[in-house]
């Protein structure tokens, strides 16, 4: 009977420790949706500073209506793509983009909702939204056992807290080095790690 308990015990560590070696592997597989998110939303940032100094500011909530159309079309399709080169446990792969996809259509809901009915000051708008990010990058980073991706999800909360207590340029310099060095840079090493992995299999 020992044996047996043994064995099972032993049967359910390396059960675990391969879903945890195939989660990893599919945090890789995400590297593009990371990069184009970041990509559109400095685009809108961007655009939305040029319609200001050109006094068109009532052009701004259709900026980010199409970069964030943009993104939706993008991931739906790309997530289909994807399958024919996914890494790792499907299960895991659905947890992780069940995650991305709540936290996005939160993000959505609260950017145009909030804004339009002035629930949310538009100066904070981009604290509220940074708060709601981190919170998919520390769940991602604990479900595959990342820690440098937990902390990711850290520093998005650290950084919007500042960025609720500051506004104007400094903000603006503030919410661009996140987008960067959170967001894009991620993305970059996310889509390196699935190239490695890819190329060996």
């Amino acid at each position: 009977m020992n044996d047996k308990n043994t064995q099972d015990a032993q049967e359910q560590l390396n059960f675990i420790k391969s879903i945890m070696d195939d989660s990893q592997r599919v945090l890789a597989d995400n590297g593009m949706g990371f990069i184009v998110w970041g990509i559109l939303i400095l685009l809108a940032g961007f655009m939305s500073f040029i319609l200001d100094q050109y006094q068109l500011t009532q052009y701004t909530g259709w900026t980010y209506v199409l970069m964030v159309g943009l993104g939706w079309i993008y991931m739906t399709t790309y997530d289909r793509r994807r399958e024919k080169h996914s890494l790792g446990n499907p299960l895991i792969r659905k947890v992780i983009g069940s995650i991305w996809i709540a936290v996005l259509l939160s993000m959505t809901i609260l950017g145009f909702a909030g804004g339009a009915s002035g629930a949310i000051n538009l100066d904070y708008m981009s604290a509220v939204m940074y708060t709601v990010l981190g919170t998919a990058y520390f769940l991602q980073g604990i479900i595959t056992g990342k820690m440098w991706v937990r902390n990711l999800g850290l520093a998005w909360w650290g950084g919007s807290i500042i960025l609720f207590f500051i506004t104007g340029p400094p903000a603006i310099v503030l919410m661009i080095l996140m987008m960067v060095g959170l967001q894009i840079v991620p993305g970059i090493i996310f889509y390196r790690q699935w190239k490695t992995y890819f190329v060996e299999d």
